[in-house]
């Protein structure tokens, strides 16, 4: 029984620090945002000159097998300048993509990647010509939706340093300390967590209950982040009283 409730509890530690690593390296909305309107420029036909890409909305999925889903709605508009020597100056052209499933994948190079439709379908596209030359007859002001934020998506490889340097420090780094002791971990319906259970020493250390794994944690605010042990990666929230909970686990100290 006793090695049944331990190798339950170091599934659930696995499980957790696995779910933890993904959270840290998830791609933002913005991040997304940033990623299609470059993916959508390099696409650009021979005649444009301006692509703008505005974006009506977005909605993050749950990630699946590496890959992170969003749902997005993209408006496209294209200008072109025409010959304006022979009299032709142009047309713009506006399309949408909407409701479209796209999914971020991490590319060869420390970056993202995105997969999806590209091209707003024929039906949803507006011509117009252009009344003179560097004149649009759409302007991209009177567009549904905003672009992305200005600058450049932030690495894969940028990200995890910066989860990584989060994660290093202290205990009382962030003005907080556990108390010292043993603490015990319960999951859903009260049971008993043994592989989770830890030791609180002084100085922001902790061990595993049997003192063969060590790490320490660091107070920032209202959440306590452990960094090396068996609890590594994992954040606590909800501190206070003797007790903190790691998603739906609850550790306690023994009193």
């Amino acid at each position: 029984m006793r090695k049944f409730v331990f190798s339950l509890g170091l599934f659930f530690a696995v499980l957790l620090s696995c779910g933890y690593q993904a959270l840290a390296q998830t791609p933002t909305v913005e991040t997304f945002k940033q990623v299609m309107t470059k993916r959508l420029q390099k696409l650009v036909i021979g005649g444009t000159t301006q692509r703008d890409v505005r974006f009506v909305s977005v909605q993050a999925g749950r990630a699946k097998d590496g890959a992170y889903p969003f749902r997005a709605t993209i408006v496209v508009r294209d200008y072109g300048t025409g010959y304006p020597a022979n009299h032709y100056y142009g047309q713009t052209c506006v399309g949408k993509l909407e409701d479209q499933d796209y999914y971020m994948l991490p590319d060869d190079f420390g970056g993202w990647k995105v997969e999806g439709v590209m091209t707003p379908p024929l039906s949803s596209q507006t011509c117009k010509n252009n009344p003179a030359a560097g004149v649009s007859s759409i302007s991209a002001e009177g567009l549904e939706g905003a672009p992305a934020a200005a600058g450049t998506p932030v690495p894969l490889a940028v990200a995890s340093r910066m989860t990584s340097a989060r994660t290093r420090g202290t205990g009382n780094a962030g003005g907080g300390s556990l108390t010292t002791g043993e603490w015990a971990c319960y999951g859903s319906g009260g049971r008993a967590l043994i592989g989770l259970g830890f030791k609180v020493y002084a100085g922001g250390t902790y061990t595993d209950l049997d003192n063969k794994s060590r790490g320490t944690y660091v107070f920032t605010g209202s959440t306590i982040t452990f960094n090396g042990g068996h609890l590594a990666g994992q954040v606590a929230h909800s501190v206070g009283g003797g007790r903190f909970n790691i998603g739906t686990t609850t550790c306690e100290h023994n009193r």
